[in-house]
């Protein structure tokens, strides 16, 4: 295996911002070198300048090269939810992008490396084209399991994994044809993909084509199990931001609330990313909007007191007045 690190980003312009505090928090905790590969789906020349230059100091940087994906017309027609961009497909076609690079590890521009990625590029992927880490027991509770059973007809004993990160073997991924088979899946499903291109490959992709990674490389910490899930990882190495996004929050409001005691592991996992996004622009990724701002003090301060008035509630009324239905509170 390479002594380099060969990492790749797939993104747009609107993400060329979040794509170098991503990188930089790679740099920064992992000691190889490093090949950063950028799979282009319309970035300004003048902002692959910028992130050329912004790179460039990073002493285990060693190169950073972009390159442009055929367009697929499928997905250009496709009905893609109003969070996400076709771009999401890209990230399973950069083996043939970059053809010559045999393993990659490849990272959505909303994560963030708080330790070394090396532990992640060693990992044996046993035969398969990549690996994973599966949301089921991880960030999926029984009832968001079964949400997403009946939103995109998911068997019960069908794995489900989170596409943020992957480890990816380029050769078995392309003798698995699996960009091919989940465009074909795409073109003629008639199912409403919330996360499109992570819905299909767990449909249509078998489940030994992939090796379950610990959730220490793709931790979302905002998920109704991730605290429980980081008491058992205890060490991360990478943290995903796939829920609440810390730029869309305001770094103030979170920092008051943590001072306050106020879940204090939600707003530790939100600081932890203005760590890195300081170095890139304190104002930009620091600011945030006030309706996510008060949307979090909400979920910090008023959905517990909400929660603790509900469970009071239930028990008085079973209390006084008998043994109700389980469905009823």
């Amino acid at each position: 295996m390479n002594e380099t690190i060969d990492i790749a980003f797939v993104f747009d312009e609107k993400f060329a911002d979040l794509f170098k505090v991503a990188a930089y928090s790679v740099a920064k905790n992992t000691k190889s070198d490093l090949a950063i590969h950028v799979v282009d789906c319309g970035i300004t020349e003048g902002s692959k300048d910028q992130i050329r230059k912004f790179v460039s100091v990073f002493e285990n940087v060693s190169s950073i090269e972009f390159r442009v994906p055929e367009r697929v017309d499928v997905l250009e027609n496709y009905a893609i939810p109003v969070h996400f961009s076709t771009a999401i497909f890209y990230r399973l076609a950069i083996h043939k992008l970059f053809p010559e690079l045999k393993r990659i590890i490849y990272l959505d521009c909303d994560t963030i490396a708080v330790g070394d990625i090396a532990e992640l590029w060693e990992e044996d992927l046993k035969g398969c084209p990549f690996g994973a880490v599966e949301e089921d027991g991880n960030f999926f509770n029984a009832k968001t399991k079964l949400r997403k059973m009946k939103e995109i007809h998911l068997p019960e004993n069908k794995h489900y994994y989170n596409t943020g990160v992957l480890l990816i073997d380029t050769r078995k991924f392309e003798d698995n044809k699996i960009f091919e088979r989940v465009i074909e899946f795409v073109k003629n499903t008639d199912l409403q993909l919330s996360c499109p291109e992570q819905d299909a490959m767990s449909l249509c992709l078998a489940d030994n084509e992939h090796v379950s990674l610990s959730p220490k490389y793709n931790f979302i910490p905002l998920t109704l199990l991730s605290e429980e899930c980081f008491k058992k990882v205890k060490k991360l190495t990478i943290i995903h931001y796939a829920g609440v996004k810390p730029w869309q929050t305001n770094k103030k409001v979170v920092k008051f609330a943590k001072l306050c005691g106020l879940r204090k592991y939600h707003t530790s996992m939100l600081l932890k990313y203005w760590e890195y996004a300081d170095y890139v622009d304190r104002k930009k990724f620091s600011n945030g909007n006030i309706f996510h701002a008060l949307k979090f003090l909400y979920k910090c301060i008023f959905q517990p007191i909400e929660q603790f008035i509900s469970r009071k509630c239930c028990h008085f009324m079973k209390s006084h007045f008998g043994r109700q239905k389980k469905n009823d509170c």
